[in-house]
């Protein structure tokens, strides 16, 4: 059943303001859950006291903050809290799940020993020969919403603990830091890309769909790289948060 709404309209804020936050609080204090349908348009409009116009302008808005899809003899479906990352501070998947007030969870897709792909050589600072880990996980939050695609590179020689760890419930720099590796700085690149067809088997989106891509290099307070990742994102179902000053 779609909860209670708050139909108090506010002096000086448009309706479809108010209706829109509104719908987007319940959705994050969870009263609306993931995968529940809301109500049509205008049975929206009723509850509200509005024209379907103002409701319609309400849940585009949201539609296109990747809270709500619209599924074509379906209706309109709550989707998902947005992961948002914080680029001024260097933080993992779970810790931007975690401050979000969500719960992370990681599927392990593939876990192999491989010699490095030439261009990891020189990011990692190991030789040719040096083997590393190549890890490829899914990441999602809470009701099993699908958040990225990770794909990571560690040196076997500087993380050999790794093949023992729990990679689907633990954060790996939780796990660096336990073993005296702790993450003190990175560099990333950002950049809008369009979906190969296995990461949009694994995103579970339409091929030729927009996502972001990031690739990160970590290192230690002595400057070793100790892991690098590159992910792929859904645009609609992750944000980017900067500061800027002049």
């Amino acid at each position: 059943m779609f909860p209670e709404i708050d139909n108090i309209p506010l002096k000086g804020v448009p309706r479809y303001v108010q209706i829109r936050e509104d719908i987007r609080r319940k959705i994050e204090k969870r009263e609306i859950k993931v995968g529940t349908q809301l109500p049509s348009e205008a049975d929206l409009a009723e509850m509200f006291g509005v024209s379907r116009m103002t409701v319609r302008r309400a849940i585009e808005d949201l539609v296109m903050d990747g809270l709500l899809i619209r599924k074509q003899g379906t209706g309109t479906i709550v989707s998902s809290r947005k992961v948002v990352r914080d680029y001024t501070k260097l933080t993992s998947f779970h810790e931007d799940a975690q401050s979000r007030g969500m719960h992370p969870i990681s599927r392990v897709l593939k876990f192999e020993v491989i010699l490095p792909p030439a261009d990891y050589v020189e990011k990692l600072m190991i030789k040719e020969t040096d083997k590393v880990f190549h890890i490829i996980r899914l990441r999602m939050v809470d009701d099993n919403q699908i958040i990225a695609l990770h794909e990571t590179f560690i040196p076997q020689s500087l993380c050999p603990w790794i093949e023992n760890a729990n990679l689907e419930n633990e954060s790996l720099y939780e796990l660096y830091k336990k073993h005296g590796l702790a993450i003190e700085w990175g560099k990333q690149i950002v950049e809008a890309r369009s979906v190969t067809e296995e990461q949009a088997q694994c995103l579970q989106i339409s091929m030729g769909s927009p996502v972001l891509f990031s690739e990160r290099i970590s290192y230690t307070v002595n400057n070793v790289p100790v892991e690098v990742v590159a992910g792929v994102c859904p645009g609609d179902r992750f944000s980017i948060n900067l500061i800027l000053r002049r």
